[in-house]
């Protein structure tokens, strides 16, 4: 019976010091797992604390394209090689989201009939009217498919919209032309249906196919013009007729001036 005794108490008390040594165990696990989670919480703190004095440098991190953004707003996005990255204006509310506002009117207050070289570098602002600029455009569309939006309003509160397929431009020692633009669909209409293969002309860079006229001098803005064209939303602002127009506007074939107008762009993917 004693023996019976003696072995029960040596078996508890290995019980107990295996559970001691366990126990100690576990406990060190707790401090190595919180040392980690303290580690980790440092390393976060620090990204975000670093990301701020990058930003406050050099802005925001660049995204590859609109599409990579969670809300509308100005974001900065790669353009492509040896090119410093560009603030740009998303939209993600409409159509699906993914649109880099490439054109914007609204208003009048920014005129619109500039020259070559305000054509291709951007004029305007993000928060207001503004042209991105035909060498963005170009960078942006040379590598990836992309697609054209285009939304109107004319000043008597009607509102379409024209989708294309395709859309891209050519470098500058091409004139910037229109080389693609696919399919159209929408409400709209079609007023872009001559443009595909048009140079890009302004008042000092005439590149149409008017032998007669400088069509970005006769229409009073720049664009795709052929001899001249259906579309000048580049044209002047003013309520009338022959102004910034879309001729097939909802299917009215007329030259009604626009009160807006917005040029978006979205990288396709398949």
């Amino acid at each position: 019976m004693d023996n019976i005794l003696l072995q029960q108490v040596e078996e508890t008390k290995t019980y107990q010091e295996t559970s001691e040594t366990e126990l100690k165990k576990i406990d060190e696990n707790k401090n190595t797992l919180d040392m980690l989670t303290d580690s980790i919480r440092n390393v976060s703190a620090l990204s975000e604390k670093s990301n701020k004095i990058l930003e406050a440098h050099f802005g925001p991190y660049p995204v590859r394209s609109c599409r990579h953004v969670m809300t509308s707003g100005q974001y900065v996005i790669h353009v492509g090689l040896n090119l410093q990255p560009l603030k740009v204006l998303c939209e993600q509310t409409m159509f699906e989201g993914g649109w880099t506002v490439i054109q914007q009117r609204f208003d009048g207050s920014v005129d619109f009939y500039r020259n070559w070289t305000e054509y291709r570098n951007g004029f305007g602002t993000l928060d207001g009217e503004f042209w991105l600029g035909l060498e963005y455009l170009h960078q942006m569309t040379r590598n990836r498919p992309h697609e054209l939006m285009v939304e109107m309003k004319d000043f008597r509160g009607n509102y379409g919209y024209s989708k294309y397929g395709e859309f891209e431009i050519g470098s500058e020692s091409e004139m910037y032309v229109l080389k693609k633009l696919g399919k159209y669909s929408g409400t709209g209409g079609d007023s872009m249906w001559e443009n595909e293969g048009m140079m890009f002309t302004t008042f000092d860079r005439d590149n149409d196919k008017s032998n007669s006229l400088n069509c970005a001098e006769d229409h009073h803005g720049a664009w795709w013009f052929w001899s001249c064209t259906a579309s000048n939303l580049n044209g002047k602002y003013p309520d009338e007729y022959g102004s910034m127009s879309w001729y097939n506007f909802v299917g009215k074939w007329d030259w009604r001036a626009l009160s807006y107008s917005r040029m978006m762009i979205r990288d396709i993917i398949n």
